[in-house]
């Protein structure tokens, strides 16, 4: 900063502590170059903090681009690491696991179901233990990550189909009320403080 500049803001800060009113040609005198760019930064890492984050921790692993019609058609393999998500239409339990059937749609970018979008393939999800049917019931939303376990042959009423199977690894219940989660843009500032 020059000498002559310099002088400037420090006349400047004097007149704006003792109360005066000043120019816009003192207050440009106060904001320097240095802060113009500190201000910049701060508000390009405010807005790269708001992207949206998956519910599911993936531990750095590597999670395939497949989909539930991928394994139908031979693209996905067992044991492909995969993260799906969508509405729930029955779930049951069994002795030792439970199974949850789930019509697919497709995910955004953190991981929820894009209930606008078209339905897609049907899989099932095979959970170790129980899960309350009162808490996964029906017309819920969820997303889960898991492996590929293969194909397994159901009946959706009289209709026997193919349908993938997911070992589930972790499983996101999304709020029963769509509107807490769907379609809404959040601002996060710094951590735990939202808007």
């Amino acid at each position: 900063m020059t000498s002559h500049l310099r002088e400037e803001q420090t006349r400047a800060w004097r007149r704006a502590r003792r109360g005066e009113r000043l120019s816009w040609a003192s207050c440009g005198v106060l904001f320097t170059r240095r802060a113009l760019v500190s201000a910049y930064l701060a508000l390009v890492a405010l807005l790269l903090s708001a992207c949206a984050v998956s519910p599911l921790q993936t531990a750095d692993e590597d999670v395939a681009p497949f989909g539930p019609a991928h394994v139908l058609s031979g693209e996905a393999a067992p044991g492909d690491r995969v993260i799906w998500g969508g509405r729930i239409a029955a779930l049951r339990n069994l002795a030792d696991y439970t199974e949850i059937t789930v019509v697919s749609y497709p995910l955004d970018r953190g991981d929820r179901p894009r209930i606008n979008q078209d339905p897609g393939v049907r899989f099932i999800v095979r959970q170790a233990g129980f899960l309350e049917p009162v808490q996964f019931m029906p017309g819920r939303y969820l997303t889960v990550l898991g492996q590929v376990a293969g194909v397994q042959s159901s009946s959706v009423g009289e209709h026997w189909m193919d349908i993938p199977l997911l070992e589930s690894e972790q499983i996101h219940l999304w709020p029963a009320d769509v509107s807490r989660w769907q379609n809404q843009t959040r601002f996060s500032v710094g951590i735990g403080i939202r808007l």
